[in-house]
């Protein structure tokens, strides 16, 4: 099984652009994403994450105490809990489930 896993944290000083260069590099890595805090321009960043979920062929998984949105499933409050919805989803996806 597949235990490769890339971690990237959105900052208050973090740009989009750098979001879009870590989905360019890592294309075919599970991805976790951290949200430092809350902050207003997320949804810039949601947007970004939610085009890139639907086409990448990995897990994206956001950690957040905050966040809940309606169309990404893939969200926990915990590191622990991200690595352990990648596993469940590397399992799901080695049976074709």
């Amino acid at each position: 099984m597949n235990k490769s896993q890339v971690f990237f944290l959105i900052q208050k000083n973090t740009k989009l652009q750098d979001l879009k260069d870590f989905f360019d590099l890592n294309y075919d890595n599970n991805c976790i994403i951290q949200f430092e805090t809350d902050y207003d321009h997320n949804h810039i960043f949601l947007k970004e994450i939610q085009k890139n979920n639907s086409t990448n062929k990995k897990s994206i998984v956001l950690i957040s105490k905050n966040l809940t949105l309606d169309n990404f499933n893939n969200i926990t409050p915990t590191l622990q809990e991200a690595l352990d919805i990648i596993e469940i989803e590397e399992i799901e996806r080695s049976l074709n489930i």
